[in-house]
């Protein structure tokens, strides 16, 4: 990439492709690897290359659907992965039971895509960024699945508020795309529960796909 900016403005379709792919393959989000991308233009003084970002895109995404994750952090999203937020739930229930009551489990619903299985991966980094923006401080650890923010945050006053915050950002996203939202609160006692029956949600719907 540096030999190409040093030579021309203009960088290889292949060598912009690569170099997604490989960011994707190591688990970094899609919004970092483009800010990334750009930042190297602006060191270098030139003019943003649209087409290299585009195949920088393109070599992201086709990676990102086929390789397994590879740290705790989603990529399309850049909040948690599944198995991360499950195992901060059983960390946090595995406290005494005087202290399990000091957490909770906020879902906020947004409506699902119209066209496909799920929403594009831009929408779905606007959702991370914005998500990410609310719960900054509050000791949350936010997960998406099946149309749905999971966020499991310690109780306080402050980060309820924060949680309705969060949902008034994720209807802004994407110029009103996920609204409307709508948020419901579990006990730590049922986060395992709510999540459990996501997944399994997810498991029949995706036989019934396939199955079709």
């Amino acid at each position: 990439m540096v030999t190409s900016l040093a030579r021309s403005a203009v960088v290889p379709a292949i060598t912009a492709k690569s170099l997604g792919a490989a960011r994707a393959r190591n688990g970094v989000s899609i919004s970092e690897t483009m800010t990334d991308f750009r930042a190297l233009f602006i060191a270098a003084k030139q003019s943003l290359d649209v087409d290299a970002l585009q195949s920088l895109a393109e070599g992201w995404a086709e990676v990102a659907e086929t390789a397994p994750p590879i740290s705790c952090t989603d990529v399309y999203t850049g909040l948690a992965t599944q198995a991360h937020f499950q195992r901060r739930i059983h960390e946090v229930s595995g406290f005494a039971a005087g202290y399990q009551g000091a957490h909770a489990l906020a879902v906020i619903s947004v409506p699902g895509p119209q066209e496909s299985r799920s929403h594009c991966w831009t929408l779905l980094a606007q959702l991370g960024d914005a998500v990410k923006g609310q719960l900054g401080g509050t000791g949350a650890t936010a997960m998406y699945q099946d149309s749905a923010v999971h966020i499991l945050f310690p109780i306080s006053e402050g980060n309820l508020s924060r949680m309705v915050q969060c949902k008034a950002a994720i209807e802004a996203v994407g110029d009103g795309a996920l609204r409307p939202a709508r948020i419901k609160f579990y006990p730590l006692a049922s986060a395992a529960t709510a999540l459990s029956a996501a997944t399994t949600a997810r498991t029949r719907l995706d036989s019934s796909c396939d199955s079709n």
